[in-house]
């Protein structure tokens, strides 16, 4: 047997192969046979005629080694536009790498920020420039239909993260009226600004749990219910997450959606118990999507959710029917609709019907 097929191997979409940016590890493809055999030596001399010719081959994926793993997500992160911008690359591929990075980027945040005990500032460098590839990504609507199949998986703190980043900003694009509130007088800004404005409130979406990075594994990942000392650890993070970004130099709105962003608009909320207008816009936009994500989610506790199950339940329809013949409904899901802005939620809704994720 070929020493090679002893070793371990990391699937590589060829979409995320960019000629000539590839770092110099050794490519492999698996035949038919079952063996890995090697393709190229180095990856940084790899051509765009080679990789055509893998795609008329059928391939419809490489193999690094699993060791050079490191080396290959640097990669990803630092070549991140150029691959969301090759044509030759669908979407589904973009969606995956996309989402591989921000994940990465919003793991890396947590360490790092649990480690000094603030948001460093090289950490929130690396969100800003994954936000603006989110941005040029997400403009386009069918983008979102890649990014939609996401919906489903398992609850994971840094998957999670980046979903309610693209429902953010996707959902804000399509209502501007939305950013008029976060930011008044919006409308009259520059372009410039306009951008500036929708980014950092990406900037507040992906790191609305942030505040997590000092909970444990062990609480965040619990199957039962939790016990009340579990709770109150639970409950802090929105303000050890205000805590985190306190010293850096995002806008005051984007600390105040994670400070609020579990506040329910008909009060009872945490950390304060705000309800209403004292409750942020962005806050009440993150609490929305936030929830939405996690019933659709697969959690310890349960399946997925059907998007257009848990839009019903969210808005109310599903209390209504409670009692009907067939009709079911979790505990957890009891009392929902004072959580939310109701006028936001119905245009969440609309968005969603939009997308079409699906019921």
């Amino acid at each position: 047997m070929d020493p090679i097929d002893n070793g371990r191997y990391m699937a590589v979409p060829p979409g995320a192969v960019i000629p000539g940016a590839l770092p110099d590890f050794r490519i492999f493809v698996f035949t038919p046979q079952g063996r890995y055999r090697l393709w190229a030596l180095e990856g940084n001399k790899v051509t765009a005629e080679q990789l055509a010719k893998l795609a008329e081959g059928g391939y419809a994926e490489v193999y690094v080694a699993f060791e050079e793993q490191f080396k290959y997500e640097q990669y990803l992160e630092n070549n991140l536009g150029n691959i969301l911008d090759n044509k030759a690359t669908s979407d589904d591929q973009k969606a995956s790498i996309f989402s591989r990075v921000s994940t990465n980027v919003v793991k890396g945040a947590f360490e790092t920020s649990l480690g000094l005990g603030m948001m460093s500032a090289a950490a929130l460098q690396r969100t800003q420039k994954l936000i603006e590839n989110a941005l040029l990504f997400i403009r386009e609507s069918k983008s979102l239909q890649a990014l939609s199949k996401m919906i489903g998986h398992d609850y994971q703190t840094y998957e999670h993260a980046t979903k309610v980043l693209w429902f953010t900003v996707a959902f804000l694009r399509l209502y501007p009226e939305i950013l008029e509130l976060i930011e008044p007088g919006y409308p009259a800004f520059e372009e410039t600004r306009k951008m500036e404005t929708l980014r950092q409130c990406a900037v507040g979406a992906l790191l609305h749990d942030i505040g997590k990075a000092f909970v444990s594994h062990t609480i965040l990942n619990k199957a039962e219910p939790l016990t009340e000392v579990e709770w109150e650890i639970m409950r802090r993070h929105p303000l050890q997450g205000l805590a985190m970004l306190l010293d850096t130099d995002t806008p005051l709105f984007v600390k105040k959606a994670v400070l609020h962003h579990h506040e329910d608009f008909h009060g009872g909320g945490y950390p304060m118990n705000l309800e209403g207008p004292n409750i942020t816009t962005l806050a009440r936009v993150l609490r929305i999507i936030d929830v939405f994500d996690a019933m659709t989610s697969r959690r310890p506790y349960k399946d997925p959710m059907a998007p257009m199950k848990a839009a019903q339940i969210m808005i109310g329809a599903s209390a209504e029917r409670e009692g009907e013949e067939g009709h079911e409904q979790d505990d957890r899901d009891q009392g929902m609709r004072r959580c939310f802005d109701q006028e936001l939620l119905k245009k969440f809704i609309v968005f969603l019907g939009k997308v079409k994720l699906g019921e």
